[in-house]
């Protein structure tokens, strides 16, 4: 049987096959519609910020180490400050214009500054404000595959002027359309001839989120259709609140690296370093006029044509009365009041970052930081992360000047820490600190060298029925087998110093005396206070351990010496502060945690020893001065032929822990002295800590004894230093053999002696 087919029904065949695939593609453009938009309509990463600066009174405030971070901030100087991040600092008085954050108001705040110390902050005012917080500098992100950054808004935080700015551009009849609009197409086209310029589209807001969301930008009739009809799907799922939400958090604004800035939430920190709630009209109109050419009208890389584009952006808005004329010419005559790049949340700091994210994997997975948009407050003070890259640098290149291209290939890490909360403040995991890759902070395993003394010394130290700092012991030369060969430790000077005080023998860092002093108090001892210690790995038992032949992570070192540093009270290390979800509401937060794992009095003691290591030790050198106002001590650390370098010190606040080496374990011709110190000293000269008081225990008392015998001896005596014993361990009396001076001073000595006398005895004290 023939079928015959005439040209209608043929038609009619083609017209029903037309319209089955038509309402198969509608069927798949809604499929794609609903599950985009009712699901998770994008991926947020996790944002990583410094910490913010807080400015309360009372508080301590380094002046230089302030400015510095309000320049890191893109804070501009302005004898007036009049708009948000602006400030003048003269005299005694801070007048800063905050740009607002979290509960904090954008607004002018006078800031009294006096010997150091925060002495009262005032409002526009006049009215006291107990707190200000300055905004903390954005400085990294956990991103998707697709690079993708953007701060999520809710509708209550879109700012009226925006809504109002990005109608009047892009689409004046946005609320009476259906999706797409011929009358937007016509009037469009009529405006820009007669304004000679871009000044409204023609596509509808809602056309230009299908195509941002499901299509390319490829300029083909197909790719027209479906976007229309993707139009006007998404009008008839949703209203128009929820597609102009999902147009301010969607939209391109900018290229940073590999980062994608989208959306008018980050856009707003990405070039002004605040949220959008705080722009003023002039900002809003730069960020939607840049929404016509992103490259374009880029402010960093155009400004010219950046700043023509927001005044004609302006300008509309003066036609649509939303701003005045007067406002109108302010707004021109401004300054784009863009933010340096530094601003960034490009992740900048890579081996901080590695703390982070450890941290992180204990409670959350990868993907959730990835998607989830959580805000982490992290304990970084930037000022002391630029100030340790700038120091490790500078030393390197010192070094290499000095030692020769041999040591261009030489590494570092560093680490500085708050010594009474265990907050982490820098981080470096490799001399150039930029450099992704292996983190040296925490994977390099390293023999510690001298620094595993302070651990041996505080063991007996502890025992303080037995031991105090003028306990004697013996530097003569030492022959013992060991693993079936026979040890006979040196030490660094190659010589032998016989009967020495204990604290001479830590502060001078003496080999042999140190050994026997290990294998006195025994294995299990010293395996007890390194665990209080917060060492959780097991020694070996071989005497070597004792002079440095122990491997450690920088990080697990200056773990350990946290509880020095902070009179025998552990505090676990932390790089967070708190998370936050996309409501600002604590998601989880890392309390500060305090325990004490040994006495303070016995960590007195050994501190005194490691301070004389400045004074007189292997660290000496250093101005007095400074050590006493910041209460400095340390401890320097060399391995086997000098393959590692390292210094660990306190100092006011902070303490800091530097390594140098190369990764190859090839020897260098650094000691920790020479080496790893100088790193700690250009840190610490360049930020100034806060000083300190020295601490006062009722148990502690300070007797004059001889540096050499360690006998009690006299104030005027030429070997005399002030050394603190624990009440009830103090020697009493001067022995018989000897009047008041292990060594009687010379007689007609001349005035410049005296006067250096003078000054080494006060120093001393």
């Amino acid at each position: 049987m023939k079928i015959k087919f005439t040209l209608g029904s043929l038609g009619l065949i083609f017209l029903i096959i037309f319209f089955v695939i038509s309402a198969a593609a509608v069927a798949i453009i809604d499929s794609r519609v609903t599950n985009k938009l009712e699901g998770v309509l994008w991926t947020i990463p996790a944002k990583v910020y410094a910490r913010s600066l807080d400015l309360a009174e009372g508080k301590k405030v380094n002046k230089s180490y302030l400015i510095r971070e309000l320049d890191m901030l893109s804070y501009s100087e302005n004898k007036n400050p009049s708009r948000p991040g602006e400030f003048i600092y003269k005299e005694n008085n801070l007048k800063l214009f905050l740009r607002g954050y979290e509960d904090q108001k954008s607004g002018l705040f006078n800031i009294l500054i006096d010997d150091g110390k925060v002495e009262k902050i005032t409002n526009q005012l006049g009215i006291s404000v107990d707190l200000v917080k300055l905004e903390p500098i954005a400085i990294g992100g956990m991103y998707p595959s697709h690079m993708e950054d953007r701060i999520l808004l809710s509708w209550s935080q879109v700012p009226t002027i925006l809504i109002d700015t990005i109608l009047s551009i892009e689409d004046q009849n946005f609320f009476n359309h259906k999706g797409i609009s011929f009358r937007s197409i016509s009037r469009a086209f009529f405006t820009n001839v007669k304004a000679r310029d871009i000044e409204q589209g023609g596509s509808t807001i809602t056309q230009q989120l299908a195509k941002n969301l499901f299509f390319t930008s490829e300029q083909t009739i197909k790719r027209k259709v479906m976007e229309a009809i993707a139009a006007l799907l998404i009008e008839f799922h949703y209203s128009k609140e929820e597609i102009l939400l999902a147009y301010i958090n969607d939209v391109f604004l900018a290229q940073s690296g590999k980062r994608a800035i989208h959306g008018f939430g980050m856009g707003a920190q990405h070039f002004f370093g605040t949220s959008v709630s705080n722009l003023e009209t002039d900002q809003i109109a730069l960020l939607v006029g840049m929404l016509k050419g992103p490259s374009l009208y880029n402010p960093r890389r155009n400004p010219n044509n950046a700043t023509n584009r927001r005044n004609l952006v302006l300008d509309v808005l003066h036609k649509g009365r939303y701003i005045d004329l007067i406002s109108l010419e302010g707004y021109k005559s401004r300054p784009l009041g863009i933010v340096s790049p530094s601003f960034r949340s490009e992740t900048k700091y890579p081996a901080f970052h590695d703390l982070v994210r450890l941290e992180l994997r204990e409670k959350y997975e990868d993907s959730e930081l990835r998607t989830t948009g959580l805000k982490i407050q992290t304990n970084l003070d930037p000022v002391l992360q630029e100030s340790l890259e700038h120091s490790i640098k500078k030393t390197k290149n010192q070094l290499v000047k000095k030692y020769g291209d041999t040591l261009i290939e030489l590494e570092g890490a560093a680490i500085v820490i708050d010594t009474s909360t265990g907050e982490i403040k820098a981080v470096l995991g490799s001399s150039d600190p930029s450099k992704f890759g292996f983190n040296r902070s925490i994977n390099a395993i390293r023999p510690i060298g001298s620094l595993v003394k302070p651990f041996i010394y505080l063991t007996a130290l502890n025992k303080y029925e037995e031991y105090n700092l003028t306990t004697i012991l013996d530097d003569s030369k030492l022959s013992i087998k060991s693993g079936g060969e026979i040890w006979e430790p040196n030490n660094f000077d190659k010589k032998f110093h016989g009967k020495i005080p204990l604290h001479v023998a830590l502060w001078q860092s003496y080999n042999i005396a140190s050994a026997r002093l290990g294998m006195e108090l025994g294995y299990d001892s010293v395996q007890e206070m390194f665990n209080k210690l917060g060492i959780d790995k097991s020694i070996e038992r071989y005497p070597s351990l004792f002079i440095g032949s122990f491997e450690m992570s920088p990080f697990d070192v200056i773990q350990s010496y946290q509880v020095i540093a902070a009179d025998g009270f552990y505090s676990p290390l932390r790089s967070i502060r708190d998370i936050k979800d996309l409501e600002d509401d604590i998601d989880f937060s890392y309390p500060y945690k305090i325990e004490q794992r040994i006495r303070p009095e016995p960590v007195h003691l050994l501190k005194f020893a490691m301070k004389q290591t400045f004074v007189s030790g292997t660290a000496r050198g250093y101005p007095k001065n400074n050590i006493e106002s910041w209460q400095a001590g340390g401890k320097t650390g060399t391995s086997d032929d000098q393959r590692d370098s390292w210094f660990v010190g306190f100092a006011g606040e902070l303490l800091v822990l530097v390594w140098l080496g190369f990764d190859d374990n090839r020897p260098t011709p650094l000691t920790g002295r020479s080496g790893a110190l100088e790193v700690w000293k250009n840190f610490i000269n360049d930020v100034q800590p806060s000083e300190v008081e020295r601490n006062s225990f009722s148990r502690i008392k300070y007797i004059w004894t001889d540096k050499k015998d360690g006998l009690v001896s006299g104030k005027k005596c030429k070997n005399s230093l002030l050394v603190p014993f624990i009440i009830g361990t103090e020697p009493n009396t001067i022995p018989s053999v000897r009047s008041k001076c292990a060594t009687k001073p010379k007689k007609n000595q001349s005035d410049v002696m005296q006067k250096l006398k003078k000054v080494f005895e006060e120093g001393q004290g």
